[in-house]
């Protein structure tokens, strides 16, 4: 009887032999496994998603690390050449930073914008895959997509940069051009301004100019500020990217893990549904135990055909989930954008949400570890039933039938 259980548990898994109530039962059980499986696996690759959009674009568009003058004097250059001295210090270019009003017609938005020289700026940050900077120089202006919507203009359009004098109760209106608009798809949109750094020193007389770090681990951001800090943070305020949007990259790690979890019970409740499955079953089937067993099957026999109807089910559910949460995983951030198109909606809004876009980034090993646990799950839950098949005394189960 070496092969009857298996035998047997695949008949009873794969329907035969039994009531079309009872394959009912089986297949609404696998259904629930497979879709709590392929929730799980999605929610984890739009997380991961949003976890590789985090490192490798808004971490790759604003500075690692920056440091500005406190005051007084100091040259910009040596202060560079120090910096790159630290192992960990990739580049570094100079910047300014002020505050000013745009203005466009009866449309005004408070910013801050930045000087940049835009050479030197492609050694930290990848601004330029966003917006065409062939043509920075002048009186010209990069606006992020966004906030140009807001304020109503286009490439090509002008309009008037208002700035506070120090020590003056007034302000001075500039005329700036737009050259280019920056659609990374981040929250940078909504507020980024660039100027060349020779105009932002006409806006800024006497401001020192400032360094953006860009570092070979943006992770080592927080260490490596403090390490230079120590150097030179008399003279220099030094913030690191961590200080901006640290909250949100840890808010994401937190809300991965809460996801997880959530969904792990979701399919945890489809798992106790297969033990109900299984319980329902070994009742459905107590004549044939009993007859299994009067012809010499043994008790682990009994046991090993329930283990192999949950094992199959589990097994069956558990593939089907993973490669329909891979499939999902794939065409999800194509799905939102559409209904998005169809409905007239923005579900994600780069003002609310870091990035305004659904992405997804799948990963085997995290399809690999849903799909054990859930398979693991499945084999501990039809331990129960089975146990409870093989108990079952055979002249007593005749006689009530």
């Amino acid at each position: 009887m070496a092969g009857l259980p298996r035998f047997i548990g695949l008949r009873y898994s794969l329907g035969g032999g039994g009531s079309q109530l009872m394959s009912f039962l089986s297949r609404l059980s696998m259904a629930g496994l497979v879709l709590g499986i392929a929730m799980l696996v999605t929610v984890l690759s739009v997380m991961n998603g949003f976890d590789r959009e985090m490192r490798q674009r808004i971490l790759a568009l604003v500075p690692h690390i920056t440091m500005q003058p406190w005051g007084g004097q100091g040259d910009w250059q040596a202060l560079r050449d120090s910096v790159l001295t630290h192992d960990a210090v990739r580049a570094a270019a100079p910047f300014l930073q002020g505050n000013a009003l745009l203005v466009k017609g009866a449309e005004a938005e408070p910013v801050q914008f930045f000087g940049i020289d835009a050479e030197r700026e492609r050694d930290v940050s990848r601004l330029e895959e966003y917006a065409d900077f062939s043509r920075f120089e002048g009186r010209q202006l990069v606006l992020g997509h966004a906030l140009a919507l807001r304020l109503g203009v286009v490439e090509g359009d002008s309009l008037s940069v208002a700035v506070p004098q120090p020590g003056q109760n007034g302000v001075r209106f500039y005329r700036f051009e737009i050259v280019a608009t920056l659609d990374s798809g981040t929250e940078l949109d909504q507020q980024l301004v660039l100027m060349p750094l020779i105009e932002a020193e006409h806006l800024l007389p006497g401001q020192r100019r400032s360094l953006r770090l860009a570092l070979n681990d943006v992770f080592a951001a927080p260490r490596v500020a403090w390490e230079l800090s120590m150097v030179h943070g008399r003279n220099y305020r030094l913030r690191d990217w961590s200080q901006q949007f640290g909250n949100m990259y840890h808010a994401i790690q937190m809300s991965r893990k809460l996801v997880v979890i959530m969904l792990l019970a979701v399919v945890a409740v489809a798992v106790f549904n297969i033990v109900s499955t299984l319980v329902l079953v070994v009742n459905d089937k107590r004549a044939d135990i009993a007859i299994l067993r009067s012809q010499g099957a043994s008790r682990g026999d009994v046991l090993g055909v329930f283990m192999i109807y949950g094992a199959v089910i589990g097994g069956v559910g558990t593939l089907l989930g993973a490669v329909l949460g891979v499939l999902l995983s794939l065409a999800i951030g194509d799905l939102v954008a559409g209904a998005e198109r169809l409905f007239n909606l923005q579900l994600l809004r780069s003002d609310v949400y870091p990035i305004s876009y659904l992405p997804s980034a799948i990963r085997a090993v995290d399809v690999m570890f849903v799909s054990a646990i859930a398979y693991a799950m499945t084999i501990v839950a039809s331990l129960y039933p089975a146990w409870r098949a093989s108990r079952l005394l055979p002249a007593e189960t005749l006689r009530q039938h």
